[in-house]
């Protein structure tokens, strides 16, 4: 019974160890998941506020080529990186409407003349999008970080 004894401990240590690595593999594969879907959308986030910023500063101070120098690129790649790291449809459906009242706001104020209606509606409309996009980002990272 010794050896037998001896042997079934050493089998079930190794089991014990391999599951126990097994374990803290997937929870650092989910935290590192979460910082990037953190990191992805605190960079839409930034990037729509920046652009928000962008127009402010053409209109009401008057600089030039402000919205025409925001980096759009840097913001079409965070969108595409966090369509691929959450399949929350919250927060895709607000990432959506941010991109969507982005884009009208953008097309609007680069025709030149504006209506301060419409304008003012485009604007809120980006406003209001940052602001749920935010609240969704924030509930989508928080319940990863909390099960992570």
């Amino acid at each position: 019974m010794g050896v037998w004894g001896t042997l079934l401990a050493t089998v079930v240590g190794a089991a014990i160890a391999l599951l126990g690595q097994h374990l803290v593999k997937r929870a650092e594969h989910r935290a590192r998941i979460s910082e990037l879907l953190l990191e992805q959308c605190a960079l839409v986030a930034a990037s729509s506020s920046d652009f928000h910023n962008r127009v402010w500063e053409e209109r009401v101070l008057n600089m030039v080529d402000r919205v025409s120098s925001w980096d759009v690129s840097a913001h079409q790649l965070a969108s595409a990186r966090l369509r691929i790291l959450s399949k929350d449809r919250a927060l895709l459906s607000a990432l959506q409407e941010l991109n969507r009242a982005g884009q009208q706001l953008g097309s609007y104020w680069r025709r030149g003349i504006v209506d301060e209606a419409e304008f003012t509606s485009r604007w809120n409309r980006h406003r209001i999008a940052t602001e749920q996009f935010l609240a969704a980002s924030g509930e989508v990272v928080h319940q990863r970080l909390s099960h992570a």
